[in-house]
């Protein structure tokens, strides 16, 4: 189930196929399975093609029994509202459960796989060390985070 409520406003557009809200949360829940959370300052919501387009986005995926999986911000998101998938975009910053804290212009989540990836040049950090690659893939049910491609590493003395 997905739910959406608006803030302060919201109104039609011009061409009257999209709505625009302000200061939006939006939820996506089922039983048993993964929640997510993604707030904005601004969402233009494309009801007839189940997609939303957030600006200045906060987002958070918690499991039932385990708590926060990750969180992270950026300046926009494409979510499908129907899949709970989306694309963030612009300067995304977040962190894992496990306090790995990553930074890169852009991830894509995949909400059945429970999969958040990028293919873009990425620097993670966590108690260990400071590591860069050529992208990753962070298996949320397992907690795994993996960097791929020319990973280089600089640990913390």
């Amino acid at each position: 189930m997905a739910a959406l409520w608006p803030g302060s406003a919201f109104s039609m557009s011009a061409e009257g196929t999209s709505l625009k809200v302000t200061g939006m949360t939006f939820v996506g829940s089922r039983t048993g399975v993964r929640e997510m959370v993604l707030r904005s300052e601004e969402a233009w919501l494309r009801p007839g093609q189940d997609q939303a387009l957030l600006s200045v986005v906060e987002a958070e995926v918690t499991d039932p029994d385990d708590g926060r999986q990750f969180s992270m911000t950026c300046a926009r998101v494409d979510l499908d509202i129907a899949s709970n998938d989306f694309l963030a975009e612009g300067d995304v910053r977040g962190n894992t459960s496990d306090g790995q804290h990553y930074r890169t212009e852009w991830v894509r989540y995949r909400h059945e796989e429970g999969l958040l990836y990028t293919d873009a040049p990425v620097e993670v950090r966590d108690a260990r060390g400071s590591f860069r690659g050529d992208g990753f893939r962070y298996h949320v049910d397992e907690r795994r985070f993996q960097l791929i491609g020319n990973v280089r590493v600089e640990q913390t003395p």
